[in-house]
C-alpha cells in the first residue's frame, strides 16, 4: 500500500499508517453467533497484522499510529473502545481522534494556506473572499 501511494507520488512523509485496535474475541464472537456464523478473527492474528503494520511503517519511513499497543497500555480493559469486539465505539474512535489529529497537524502544519479562514469570507458575496475582486 505504501509503495502504491510512492509510486503515484505521494511521499512516505505524507503517510500515517494505523495498526488495528486488539479484538475482544468474546464479543466478536457473540456477533458472529448472532449473524449464524462462527468466531472468524482470532486477537493473535490481529496482533500479527499490528506487527507487520509497524514493521512496514519502519521500513517505509512513515508515521504510524500504533491503536493496538495503545489500546492495551498498562493491560488495561480495552472492550469500551469497541462497539461489538471488532468496530471502534464512539470512545473508541475518541481515542482514535485524539491520537491521529496531532500527527496530521504536524503533517499539515507547514503547508500554506490558499483560501481565507472560513469566518473571514463575506456570506453575502462570497466570491469577494475567494476570489478577490469578484471579476474571476
Amino acid at each position: 500500500m505504501v509503495r502504491y501511494l510512492q509510486a503515484v507520488g505521494v511521499p512516505e512523509d505524507r503517510v500515517i499508517l494505523i495498526t488495528p485496535p486488539p479484538l475482544c474475541e468474546a464479543a466478536w464472537e457473540k456477533q458472529c453467533l448472532m449473524q449464524g456464523c462462527k468466531l472468524n478473527r482470532l486477537k493473535s492474528v490481529v496482533g500479527e497484522y499490528a506487527r507487520a503494520c509497524l514493521q512496514v511503517a519502519q521500513e517505509c519511513g512513515t508515521d504510524v499510529l500504533d491503536l493496538w499497543t495503545l489500546m492495551q497500555r498498562d493491560s488495561q480493559d480495552f472492550s469500551s473502545y469497541l462497539s461489538d469486539g471488532l468496530h471502534l465505539s464512539p470512545k473508541g474512535n475518541e481515542v482514535l481522534s485524539s491520537h491521529l489529529w496531532p500527527l496530521i497537524e504536524k503533517k499539515v502544519s507547514s503547508l500554506p494556506l490558499l483560501l481565507p479562514y472560513w469566518r473571514d469570507v463575506a456570506e453575502a458575496k462570497p466570491e469577494l473572499s475567494l476570489l478577490g475582486d469578484g471579476d474571476h
